[in-house]
């Protein structure tokens, strides 16, 4: 197959993948969300066992997340995809076919792992490949990827109210799943495949008055890992995929029993994923100029308000603040905490450190089971509404007091340590030494 210039080769692959992250997130979190009250009501569930659900959802995807680093350079890009395209297939023919709790558990977990594979992870490793201006390249990637979630809740309702049922949203999006990935492995037969295989090489892009940090330091996985500065990205991450998760799986139930009509809630959760798609673009660009950190401090704040917003608007417009906060507060936190990985530590250990920050957001995956359990418990979704939005407030303070990295502890202690086999030729020297002395 004929190779394409580098140039051409960045945006294919950059065009293939977003699609890729468009469909995935429509097929995924966010449909599953709107379709939940459907399958409540026809399979006679309680609101724990759909909670279970999404959780079984989120968990796979979060444990399955550190997976395709291994198979990535075991496998290649390639063979890596094609598992992921089995496992949701797979998934949405159980969800399709689902009638008990049983398989509709299996289904989630098989396509929350199917997403690893698919989606950001393998992503961002191609972005950070092929391209210089890492948070232009996120931004564009992430606000595709965002607009699946304003497609999702369509397509649901295209299920429910045109073909006539709730299934038939899984086949629609098992068709577009195949279609998405074979378009991004036909954009791979284009590129440089040994360029894949490689660790990207970090290079320094001159900022504006270099107000945007960027380390030139060599970070290394095991060094990075130890930081806080990586803690705390991976606890603002963490804490997006809460509130994220949260409002997915509850909000149209939610905003339904409190009087507002279906349709207006679906509005609503489109529209938030709306924010969260324009939201990246604008943070990719402002990104190159502008601290990263101050996004994520700003996204962090409109979280934790969107969540109260939530909790109590009733008002269109309080509820038009709820979808413009969680939307824009989502994207920037998803996307700063991205950029900020690649700033602080370099590209060279970023797929191991996004891969294990992933792993970690997996405890993310206990919101809509905690959010199920206290609604049976409590009568409303106020309640774990409440608790969620105070999490980004807790990280709010812990990233104002956060700077960058820096290795000079290492550098000062490098000449205090001890080589042994530079001791033994001292030493040897010495005794030739002084059995010349004694001749």
């Amino acid at each position: 197959m004929s190779k394409l210039t580098a140039v051409k080769q960045a945006r294919f692959v950059l065009c293939a993948f977003s699609l890729g992250f468009f469909v995935i997130t429509a097929a995924t979190f966010t449909s599953l969300g709107v379709i939940l009250p459907s399958m409540v009501a026809e399979l006679n569930w309680d609101w724990t066992t759909a909670g279970l659900g999404f959780t079984c959802l989120g968990i796979a995807c979060g444990l399955s997340s550190y997976l395709p680093t291994i198979t990535i350079s075991k496998w290649g890009l390639p063979l890596t995809l094609i598992a992921g395209l089995i496992l949701l297939a797979t998934g949405f023919l159980m969800l399709f076919m689902t009638a008990s709790p049983i398989s509709y558990f299996w289904g989630c977990i098989l396509v929350g792992t199917g997403y690893s594979f698919v989606g950001s992870v393998p992503g961002t490793y191609v972005i950070t490949h092929f391209f210089k201006k890492h948070s232009t390249a996120f931004g564009f990637y992430y606000t595709v990827g965002g607009l699946g979630g304003v497609v999702g809740p369509i397509v649901v309702w295209l299920a429910t109210d045109m073909l006539g049922n709730w299934r038939y949203h899984w086949l629609v999006m098992l068709g577009a799943i195949i279609i998405s990935v074979s378009i991004m492995l036909i954009s791979l037969l284009f590129t440089d495949s040994q360029r894949l295989r490689k660790p990207p090489e970090h290079r320094k892009v001159e900022t504006e008055n270099q107000r945007v940090y960027e380390t030139e330091q060599v970070w290394t996985f095991k060094r990075a890992v130890r930081t806080p500065q990586y803690l705390l990205l991976a606890a603002a991450y963490s804490t997006v995929l809460f509130v994220g998760i949260t409002v997915n799986s509850f909000s149209v139930s939610h905003l339904t029993e409190v009087g507002i009509s279906f349709a207006l809630a679906s509005t609503l959760l489109s529209a938030e994923a709306f924010c969260n798609a324009l939201s990246r673009i604008f943070g990719g660009f402002i990104g190159e100029y502008f601290e990263p950190k101050i996004m994520l401090q700003i996204a962090l704040i409109l979280l934790a308000g969107g969540m109260f917003a939530l909790s109590f608007g009733q008002s269109l417009m309080a509820l038009g603040f709820y979808s413009f906060a969680i939307g824009f507060g989502f994207g920037l936190t998803f996307l700063s905490c991205t950029v900020l990985l690649v700033r602080y530590f370099g590209t060279g250990p970023y797929l191991r450190l996004f891969s294990l920050m992933n792993l970690g957001a997996t405890v993310a995956s206990a919101a809509p089971l905690l959010s199920g359990y206290l609604k049976d418990e409590t009568g409303s979704f106020v309640p774990p509404f409440l608790m969620i939005g105070i999490i980004p407030i807790f990280i709010f303070v812990g990233i104002s007091f956060m700077r960058p990295p820096r290795l000079e502890q290492q550098k000062k202690a490098k000449p205090q340590i001890s080589n042994p086999s530079i001791n033994k030729l001292l030493v040897t020297k010495e005794c030739e030494l002084v059995t010349v002395v004694k001749e």
